[in-house]
């Protein structure tokens, strides 16, 4: 993995860019679009982010309108924040978020 700044890319002005393939990624997870864009609009926590073919992917966990615990996977293209993936947070992940959560994050 390339060391690379941890910085938050993510705003709020940013279009969501969706098509087949990220779709049909988040839908073998059992989540849908509206799901992911919540977790991102709510104050999500950036965990990590890492490189993956020259572009950086940034990791971050949040949490739906719902109260569904995901990690929502993005890169920034131009403008425009692409959904990698998305999936639910194991218990290991769960209890990371909660912590940081509660310390303020």
């Amino acid at each position: 993995m390339l060391a690379m700044p941890m910085h938050c890319i993510y705003n709020c002005e940013g279009m969501f860019q969706w098509d087949r393939g990220n779709l049909r990624k988040i839908k073998a997870h059992k989540i849908e679009q509206e799901e992911a864009e919540q977790a991102l609009l709510n104050g999500p926590i950036l965990v990590y982010s890492q490189e993956v073919e020259s572009e950086p992917r940034f990791v971050y966990y949040g949490e739906t309108d719902a109260g569904r615990l995901l990690a929502v996977i993005i890169t920034e293209r131009g403008d425009n924040i692409r959904v990698v993936t998305s999936y639910d947070l194991d218990a290991g992940q769960r209890r990371d978020y909660i912590k940081r959560r509660t310390q303020g994050e």
